[in-house]
């Protein structure tokens, strides 16, 4: 029986546009100190965009943000639902598109035989038709996990105001699991991003990729790291080549699989991107310690990410096999993993039982567990500031294991100032959606944005 690790746990229809930002950052010029109904509007922004979308049942857990189902979005950090991502998609782009160029989001134009150019070099961009922000739909050159040349979408938004001095403080936001299918990729709403829309108000600049196979040509290599941290890396590349009114200094933000990406942002921006000024990383529930996190998520409500995980890997790594893992009923339907967003593969494989998915321990595989352990978040040192938020009550990534998390980071000589908060009865997706984790949030990156000193638990 396989007890393949779930590496970043995220539930499709928990809103439309990037659900659960109960909190934003501030800049230097806002600080903590910032209105209390500032951040009641954000919180009524995040609610709002959570509570039109969602499908609940009376089999929810308890500790389960409210509102969700086995079929509904979990993860705060995810930002379309299957059904209205597809029909944006559609909707944006008035005829078909050119035989030599992508379907990508809105009416960004990627061209199939794409020339070679540097990561974060920009492909073609879309103008936002949106009241609450400047922004641009992008589309960018970026690396894959194995060196090639690829192109990423994704968007940025600023406030309409006038800009301070210096720019905008720029957030670069790493979303949580919304799928594999290419409509999964926020992009296509970034209009109604309600994540982006907050931040926004507390006077941010925010760019959000959508990961590389999101809405670009290939399969989403879900939950590698490397990919993701290219993705990101390159998402601020682009905005400095915009010539945006952004800062320099940014900060890496996510939770769930964007925890888990914003991990691997820090963790590898001194080596692939070090000419950019990063000065912090903010990671929600970063899935961590593989080889016990999977025994926690697989079988019911949580056994679509085996998987959409094994999809993932398949794509970054030629030396990994379906077949080494899948049974082949589990094969026959990965259609839906390829063109699905998380709630359809939730309802193809969660009905399915366990025994009929999975054929092998992926630990007892040495080229499974070789790229399982590359891709754990606890490989390498975090060089900048790091604050770990995670809900005491977290169904879907045990609080036990950031705690690990954080001891052996400890490990490392070069491990930055970091912190750890648990926030006691919050679920997954509540941390951020309670708003409990908003004025610590608020506070660590206003500080780093003012230059204060970080904290650390080290």
């Amino acid at each position: 029986m396989l007890r393949m690790p779930i590496l970043a746990s995220g539930r499709q229809r928990e809103t439309p546009a990037s659900c659960g930002l109960a909190g934003g950052g501030t800049v230097p010029l806002m600080s903590s100190r910032r209105p209390a109904f500032l951040l009641l509007l954000v919180l009524a922004l995040v609610a709002a965009s959570c509570g039109d979308s969602e499908t609940s049942t009376e089999s929810t857990s308890e500790t389960s943000a409210p509102t969700t189902s086995a079929a509904s979005a979990e993860d705060p950090t995810t930002s379309a639902e299957p059904e209205s991502t597809t029909t944006t998609a559609a909707s944006t782009t008035e005829a078909e598109p050119a035989a030599d160029v992508y379907d990508a989001p809105g009416d960004l134009e990627l061209p199939l035989d794409l020339p070679e150019a540097a990561p974060g070099t920009i492909i073609d961009t879309e103008d936002l038709d949106i009241s609450w922000a400047v922004g641009q739909r992008i589309a960018y050159h970026s690396t894959s996990t194995s060196g090639e040349n690829i192109a990423v979408t994704g968007f940025v938004a600023y406030p309409t105001r006038e800009a301070p001095v210096g720019g905008w403080p720029l957030i670069a936001w790493a979303h949580g699991t919304t799928g594999l299918g290419d409509s999964c990729a926020p992009s296509h709403q970034a209009e109604r991003d309600a994540l982006a829309q907050a931040l926004v108000t507390l006077g941010f600049a925010v760019v959000a990729t959508d990961y590389e196979g999101l809405g670009t040509p290939g399969t989403h290599p879900y939950v590698v790291g490397p990919s993701e941290a290219h993705s990101v890396l390159d998402s601020v590349r682009a905005v400095f080549e915009l010539g945006l009114p952004v800062t320099d200094e940014w900060v890496a933000f996510g939770h769930s699989q964007g925890g888990h990406a914003a991990m691997f942002t820090g963790q590898l921006q001194p080596t692939y991107a070090p000419e950019l000024n990063m000065i912090g990383v903010v990671a929600g529930a970063p899935p961590s310690q593989q080889e016990t996190l999977g025994d926690a998520l697989v079988g019911g409500d949580f056994q679509g990410y085996l998987p959409m995980t094994a999809a993932g890997l398949v794509a970054a790594y030629d030396q990994l096999q379906l077949t080494d893992i899948l049974s082949a009923e589990a094969i026959e339907l990965i259609d839906v993993i390829e063109t699905g967003c998380t709630a359809d593969i939730f309802e193809v494989y969660n009905p399915l039982d366990y025994d009929d998915v999975a054929i092998a321990e992926a630990w007892d595989l040495p080229e499974w567990r070789s790229v399982l352990i590359e891709n754990d978040t606890n490989q390498l040192p975090v060089e900048a500031p790091l604050f770990i938020l995670h809900g005491g009550e977290d169904e879907q990534i045990p609080v036990g294991t950031s705690a690990t998390l954080l001891s052996q980071l400890c490990e490392f000589d070069a491990q930055g100032p970091t912190i750890r908060k648990v926030y006691e009865g919050q679920s997954h997706a509540g941390v951020l959606t309670s708003g409990a984790a908003l004025p610590d949030f608020l506070a660590w990156v206003n500080a780093r944005f003012a230059g204060e000193p970080a904290p650390t638990d080290c």
